[in-house]
């Protein structure tokens, strides 16, 4: 990384102080804002441009250790003289003299750093050089700090402007650091440092020099990641020590208090006696109050205090800084929501008696905003003698952070323990959904079901609802809701029910029954916000919401709640979230054709650190990126399985120009998908046969988007370019855009077809706006742009394969046709095209990007 950072954010900045240099009734510049916003680079950049534009310039720099010295910050400019026994208006002369006669006719610009610890008589210089004239002084100070009279003096007596100079906004900050290391940051990396710095810029390059030196902070394919713990730079942590040292006995024990507990109310602290404490540190700039709602709460200045205070904390101070909190928290009687769970963990780390059902139920609380927090707690629950319940919560929370092994270790454990049918089926059930979707051991999973059915006495709806689950991960959704129906006949607004309603909700998605899904995901809603004891339920309920809206064609909708689900999942730094997260904008961003968005948020949601194992919805995940990478022209190397890996298989091989047996696998998979009852996977499917070059479609559902899927195919089966047109716009009103220019590419070959060209010209355009949001696509229907008229479908498939230098044989063994056919077609196209062999057939049908070769064949 480069020593200097480029100046990002202070255009208006350096505009001002460039006013202020072009101003002939303005000899001076003050330059102040809090430590490490940027004052010095800034003034540094100034310098340089005028010393560039001819000034003679000088730059001085203040230190304490200089302070009771005449004319100490000036040392390194004045002879040997200036230091004489000479009255003080006759040494101010001689040194003033001394610095214009150096400048030899130019402009004189000086760059005072530090100037609150400049020495009496060099205050005295700057501003009499100022006054006079005779220099142009830029003066750098840090905000909330005394300076000399004389200095201020410049600014009081209008010699001087002065330029506040303030932090960056959060998108100067991410532009600075995606400058500095030459790609841009994730959302979590974005957040986190965002966060941590608040726009310092010196904070900043400091963490980021950290990061990358530690390797927490890594870059891969231009995209940067923060993973693993802050590691702050020992420049960084000697700056923040500098600021937070110079304090008194009191003032030490408030910063402290707040590093460990922030945010606190002030009453509380008023009662403790540190009225005083409160005002002087925020005079200091040290701590800031703000009102939320009725409460005054106190906080550090800047997160990063926090974080080298807590770290020059020894352990017995931390313990005793926590007993202070308890009791202060206690003073005011824990009334709010939030304050039980911080009262049970300063309780504990204060080595105070706490009941373990406190603790687990402070555990629960913080499920949804501070995972880590809660494993701490649920452990220390286990370790206090919580008994089964908190052994429970324990296995729960590491599935949800991914711990599976871990928790299935727990569970087994666990299972010898249970003193009821009740129990036996809920661990059996938490046991193998984690033992299937944690470590992707199925039969594992269906063996634990089966003997554990034998075990409990009737019928076990904990057991029922892990056995739907495991028939919906198999998409056998019809099974599923075959299973949950009666379940959730017989149960109300409880942690079984909620299971249940999470199963339900993914299986209604992928069978298209839409306004069902809405409903079972708002009932499962409304439990998790009074109940959030089932860790990953809300994740999972509003990413079956986004699939089953975009699944309807409502693709606004479902970008608004998943921008809305993502940006929470950054805030709160659990895995899972973010890994749903990313994968329901990944979803979105296909539905709309955006194919380069689709793969940066699958990948993302694939790569969240923590969920290396498979989660529940990774299969369609990995299916979801295979399909829009082959959109992308550019195919996966390897298949998957399943039948949405045939939907993806069929994908990459129409990437391939391979459109017969892309068509072959696409219809093996929609029959697979209805016989599932994954009505809504068929129909997209079916659409995609259309895509291909199948001209028939036919779905069980209703809606606009199958509307719009079955007028396509009648409209490509007619060859009637106006209604293909209005198909066309019926998508884009969607915001199916991809599909939208692909049809509108399929009009324009109508239209020149039957000789319109001005027509075939118009849907073209139209085609080609629809595509300037989708990057990178590549799909057979957008070729037809770009390629000959007169060609059929099957000829523009062969001509296509041998275009890639493939033979004919190996083209026959692909379409499952004769050599001699291949051989017929392509002295077909040749006539049709007026060309004489196969190396003209490239730059006349274009050449797919592919993975093949003539030696893919003999």
């Amino acid at each position: 990384m480069a020593n200097d950072w480029p100046l990002v954010g202070r255009e208006q900045e350096l505009a001002f102080a460039r006013r202020a240099l072009a101003d002939t009734e303005v000899c001076g510049l003050l330059l102040t804002g809090r430590a490490g916003a940027g004052k010095t680079r800034l003034a540094k950049v100034l310098l340089a441009e005028l010393a560039a534009g001819g000034a003679r310039t000088h730059w001085v720099r203040a230190m304490s250790s200089a302070s009771t010295i005449p004319f100490g910050a000036f040392a390194h400019l004045l002879p040997g003289s200036a230091g004489g026994t000479a009255d003080r208006a006759h040494r101010l002369n001689q040194v003033a003299g001394h610095l214009t006669r150096g400048a030899e006719g130019r402009r004189l610009v000086l760059c005072v750093d530090d100037a609150h610890l400049l020495d009496d008589l060099s205050a005295t210089l700057v501003h009499q050089l100022a006054a006079t004239a005779s220099a142009f002084v830029i003066v750098i100070a840090p905000h909330g700090v005394s300076v000399p009279d004389p200095v201020f003096a410049m600014w009081k007596d209008r010699v001087a402007e002065r330029l506040d100079v303030g932090e960056l906004s959060r998108a100067q900050t991410i532009e600075l650091v995606t400058a500095a290391l030459g790609g841009r940051l994730d959302d979590g990396a974005e957040h986190r440092l965002w966060h941590l710095t608040l726009g310092n810029p010196l904070f900043l390059r400091e963490l980021v020099q950290g990061g990358l030196d530690s390797g927490s902070l890594s870059g891969a394919d231009g995209l940067w990641r923060w993973s693993g713990a802050l590691v702050a730079t020992p420049r960084l942590v000697e700056l923040i020590e500098t600021r937070t040292d110079r304090v008194d006995a009191d003032e030490r024990r408030l910063l402290e208090l707040l590093a460990f507990g922030e945010p606190l109310g002030s009453e509380p602290l008023v009662r403790l006696g540190a009225a005083s404490v409160l005002a002087s540190t925020e005079r200091a700039g040290l701590v800031v109050s703000e009102r939320t709602g009725r409460r005054l709460n106190v906080r550090l200045a800047h997160p990063l205090y926090a974080e080298v205070i807590r770290r020059r904390t020894s352990p017995l101070r931390q313990r005793d800084t926590y007993r202070i909190l308890a009791r202060t928290l206690d003073m005011t009687g824990a009334r709010r929501a939030e304050d039980k769970p911080r009262l049970v963990r300063w309780r504990l780390a204060a080595g105070l008696p706490t009941d373990p059902q406190l603790v687990r139920a402070a555990a629960e609380t913080l499920l949804r905003k501070d995972f880590p927090q809660a494993e701490q707690l649920a452990a220390e629950a286990v370790r206090l003698g919580g008994g089964f319940a908190a052994k429970y919560l324990l296995a729960q929370v590491r599935i949800a952070g991914g711990r599976h092994a871990d928790a299935d270790a727990l569970l087994a454990e666990l299972a010898g323990e249970t003193v009821s049918d009740a129990q036996h089926a809920r661990v059996a059930g938490t046991r193998a959904r984690n033992l299937a979707f944690g470590l992707n051991r199925f039969d594992e999973a269906e063996s634990v079901l089966d003997t554990a059915e034998t075990a409990v006495s009737g019928t076990a709806d904990e057991l029922v609802v892990a056995r739907a689950a495991l028939r919906a991960a198999e998409g056998a959704c019809r099974a599923a809701l075959d299973l949950l129906g009666p379940v959730l006949d017989r149960t109300r607004g409880d942690v079984l029910r909620l299971g249940a309603l999470v199963v339900a909700a993914g299986a209604l998605a992928e069978s298209g029954r839409t306004e069902a899904c809405l409903a079972v995901v708002e009932e499962g809603l409304a439990i998790t916000a009074s109940d959030a004891s089932v860790p990953g339920a809300r994740v999972r309920l509003e990413h079956a919401r986004v699939v089953a809206l975009c699944r309807a064609g409502r693709l606004e909708e479902a970008e608004d709640l998943a921008g809305d689900d993502y940006r929470d999942a950054v805030g709160d730094r659990w895995a899972p979230a973010l890994a749903a997260a990313a994968a329901s904008l990944g979803t979105v961003a296909l539905a709309y054709g955006n194919v380069r968005a689709a793969i940066r948020r699958l990948r993302e949601a694939l790569a969240v650190e923590g969920h290396d194992q498979p989660h529940e919805f990774r299969p369609a995940v990995l299916g979801a990126l295979a399909r829009a990478c082959a959109m992308t022209g550019q195919p996966p190397a390897a298949d998957l399985p399943g039948p949405l890996g045939s939907w993806a298989t069929a994908w990459a091989c129409a990437a391939r120009g391979e459109l017969t047996r892309a068509a072959s696998l696409a219809s093996e998979a929609a029959s697979a998908a209805e016989s599932a009852g994954r009505t809504a996977i068929a129909a997209e499917i079916r659409h995609d046969l259309v895509r291909f070059g199948v001209l028939e479609f036919s779905s069980d559902l209703d809606g606009p988007l199958v509307t719009v899927y079955a007028a396509h195919a009648r409209a490509l089966s007619s060859g009637d370019a106006v209604a293909l047109d209005e198909v066309a716009t019926a998508f884009a009103g969607l915001g199916a855009r991809l599909l939208a220019a692909e049809v509108a590419a399929e009009a324009a070959r109508a239209h020149r077809a039957a000789g319109k060209l001005g027509s075939a010209v118009g849907s073209a355009q139209r085609a080609q706006s629809w595509l300037a949001s989708c990057p990178d696509a590549a799909t057979p229907a957008l070729a037809l742009l770009d390629t000959p008229l007169d060609l059929t479908v099957r000829e523009l498939e062969i001509a296509r394969l041998v275009a890639t230098g493939l033979t004919s044989r190996a083209v026959a063994d692909r379409l499952v046709v004769s050599v001699r056919t291949v051989d017929n077609v392509l002295h077909g196209v040749y006539a049709k095209l007026g060309i004489s062999g196969r190396r003209e057939l490239a730059s006349v049908v274009g050449q797919p990007e592919v993975g093949s070769s003539a030696a893919d064949g003999p």
